[in-house]
């Protein structure tokens, strides 16, 4: 969780956080399916506008911040409380 809220606000570190965050779970074979449709979909994630105009599956900042804080809310409903 720790990493994520750093993706979220380290916009300068973006792309190496969610490499970071990737290998992480890509490692774990116990890894939570919620991080690891996550990791999947961080893949699309491109901060250069001129770079996603190449794919319709690549998204900015924006849809980015949606899609963590949309795992982090699943992931705490997941969790006891």
């Amino acid at each position: 969780m720790e990493i994520l809220e750093k993706i979220l606000t380290d916009k300068l570190d973006r792309k190496q956080l969610i490499s970071e965050f990737q290998e992480l779970i890509w490692n774990d074979e116990n890894a939570n399916e919620i991080l690891s449709e996550l990791a999947y979909d961080l893949d699309f994630y491109e901060p250069n506008e001129e770079l996603r105009k190449e794919s319709l599956s690549y998204y900015g900042d924006d849809r980015l911040e949606v899609v963590i804080k949309t795992a982090i809310q699943k992931l705490q409903e997941q969790s006891p409380q």
